[in-house]
């Protein structure tokens, strides 16, 4: 899939420039794994088809609803919205 926007700094450094700099030392190689999975899928149905089942992937609920979730490590969570085939708002965040 293609990505469109990035709203965290660490991954917009990572998928542009290969560098792991501004992420979290102890996430960069999950997070490393999830984009490579996530950008090599043509579709969501693909990307589930392929993720773990320790990533937890999922659609959230509520105001949230258009949003995905998928878990790197403890808190930490991958968020996107897909839109038309295309990832939009791609986030990590810390969720508790």
């Amino acid at each position: 899939m293609i990505v469109r926007s990035v709203r965290h700094r660490g991954l917009r450094r990572l998928i542009e420039d290969d560098t792991a700099r501004f992420l979290p030392p102890e996430l960069a190689d999950r997070v490393r794994r999830i984009l490579t999975v996530l950008l090599l899928a043509e579709d969501m149905d693909d990307f589930i088809a392929s993720a773990p089942g320790g990533w937890r992937v999922h659609r959230l609920s509520g105001d949230r609803r258009r949003e995905w979730s998928v878990s790197v490590s403890g808190n930490w969570r991958i968020t996107f919205e897909e839109e038309g085939g295309c990832i939009e708002r791609l986030n990590l965040q810390d969720c508790h």
